[in-house]
């Protein structure tokens, strides 16, 4: 299992319909949004490596999206997850 934090920055006046078209993303959930700064917090989870690379690329491609950056990534070996 791979978890993903990442800051992702739209127009704000955009930032709510982002947001929801974000949180449709398989694994990902909207943590937080700064509606003045357009800017929301997203955590992904994915089962490996590539599929958390490709998660990011496909949040990078949505509508509007102006930055998407990972800020922070935790991976569990088999066996450590529960």
């Amino acid at each position: 299992m791979n978890l993903s934090g990442i800051l992702v920055v739209v127009p704000p006046e955009r930032l709510d319909a982002c947001a929801a078209d974000l949180a449709a993303l398989p694994g990902v959930e909207v943590h937080h949004t700064d509606p003045a700064a357009g800017r929301l917090i997203v955590v992904q989870e994915a089962d490996d490596v590539d599929a958390e690379m490709a998660g990011l690329l496909a949040i990078k491609a949505r509508p509007h999206v102006r930055l998407a950056e990972m800020i922070y990534h935790y991976f569990a070996t088999e066996g450590e997850e529960s």
